[in-house]
C-alpha cells in the first residue's frame, strides 16, 4: 500500500510539472495574499503587487523547453531592503489567486521571521538566520459552499544571501518530511501522511534550478468533528530566490482542484521573479 501511494504521488508530481510547462496552464494571475508555508505569523504591511502580465521571455519559459533563465547579477538583491522589496513584489495577494479569495487573519507573516520546524515537529516562527535576507509569507483563503468550509493557500517568497543557502533550504525541506511525517501547524491543525519528492533541474523538470513537492493530509479539529483535506506543498528555487505554495483543500462540489490552485501560484510567482531578475537578451 505504501509503495502504491508513493507511485501515485510521483504521478501527481509529473502531472504538475507537465502542466507548468504547457500553454494549457495560465501564467498570468487573475486580477480581482501560513508557513514557510506552514506556520503562521503576525500581520505586517505589504507593498502593492506589480502588474500580473508576464514578459515574453517568462511566457516562453513557462511554455516549453529547458530553462534559459540567467539572473542579471546587478539585479540580484544584496541588501535586506532590496530582498524585501522583491519578496513583497512577487508573493501572491488574495486577488492574484482568483475571484472570491480573501486574506486570512493574519494576512502576512511578521517581518524579519521565517518558519521553522522544531524538535517536536511543530511549526513556529523564528528570527531570520544569517543566510536569509528576507522572507514573506502571505495567507489567503477561499470560502467554499455554505457550510463554512475554506480552501487555504500560502504564498512564500524567500531571498537568500547565496545560492548555497537557498539550496540548503530545499534539502532541509526534504529531510523534514523524513524526520516529521506528521507536523503540527498550530493547536487543532496538523498535516499527516507526508511524502516528498525532490526534483532537480533536468529530465522532466526544466523550469527551475531545483524543486520539491510534498503531499499529505491536512487534519483540522472543529469542535468534536475531525475534518481531513488534501494538502500540497511546492517549492522552487531560482538562483538565490525560492518561491513556495501550500494548498489545504476543502470539501464540496464548489471546491477548486488543489493542483490547479498551486499551479497558478507557482507559475505566476515564477513569472514575477524572472521579470525582475532576468538579464537583457
Amino acid at each position: 500500500m505504501a509503495r502504491t501511494c508513493i507511485r501515485g504521488r510521483r504521478r501527481v508530481v509529473a502531472l504538475l510539472a507537465a502542466c507548468l510547462l504547457t500553454a494549457g496552464c495560465s501564467t498570468a494571475p487573475q486580477g480581482g495574499a501560513q508557513e514557510d508555508g506552514r506556520a503562521g505569523g503576525r500581520s505586517s504591511a505589504g507593498g502593492a503587487p506589480p502588474s500580473a502580465s508576464p514578459s515574453p521571455a517568462a511566457t516562453a519559459l513557462a511554455s516549453s523547453g529547458p530553462s534559459t533563465f540567467e539572473p542579471d547579477p546587478d539585479k540580484v538583491p544584496r541588501t535586506r531592503a532590496e530582498a524585501l522589496s522583491l519578496a513583497r513584489a512577487v508573493a501572491f495577494l488574495p486577488r492574484d489567486w482568483g475571484d472570491g479569495f480573501v486574506a486570512q487573519d493574519p494576512a502576512e507573516s511578521a517581518p524579519d521571521t521565517w518558519a521553522v520546524l522544531d524538535s517536536t515537529c511543530s511549526w513556529t516562527r523564528e528570527p531570520l538566520p544569517g543566510g536569509v535576507l528576507a522572507a514573506v509569507s502571505r495567507y489567503s483563503e477561499l470560502p467554499v459552499g455554505e457550510g463554512g468550509d475554506t480552501l487555504r493557500v500560502t504564498a512564500v517568497v524567500t531571498v537568500h544571501a547565496t545560492q548555497e543557502s537557498a539550496d540548503d533550504r530545499l534539502n532541509t525541506t526534504l529531510e523534514e518530511v523524513m524526520r516529521c511525517p506528521q507536523q503540527e501547524i498550530r493547536t487543532g491543525e496538523r498535516i499527516t501522511d507526508l511524502n516528498s519528492v525532490g526534483r532537480p533541474a533536468g529530465g522532466d523538470q526544466r523550469y527551475a534550478d531545483d524543486s520539491v513537492f510534498e503531499m499529505g493530509t491536512y487534519v483540522r479539529q472543529r469542535g468534536e468533528t475531525v475534518l481531513e483535506y488534501p494538502y500540497q506543498w511546492l517549492m522552487d528555487r531560482y538562483g538565490t530566490v525560492t518561491v513556495a505554495v501550500s494548498v489545504r483543500g476543502a470539501q464540496g462540489a464548489d471546491a477548486p482542484d488543489p493542483t490547479t490552485v498551486s499551479t497558478r501560484g507557482t507559475v505566476g510567482m515564477r513569472t514575477r521573479v524572472i521579470d525582475r531578475l532576468e538579464g537583457e537578451s
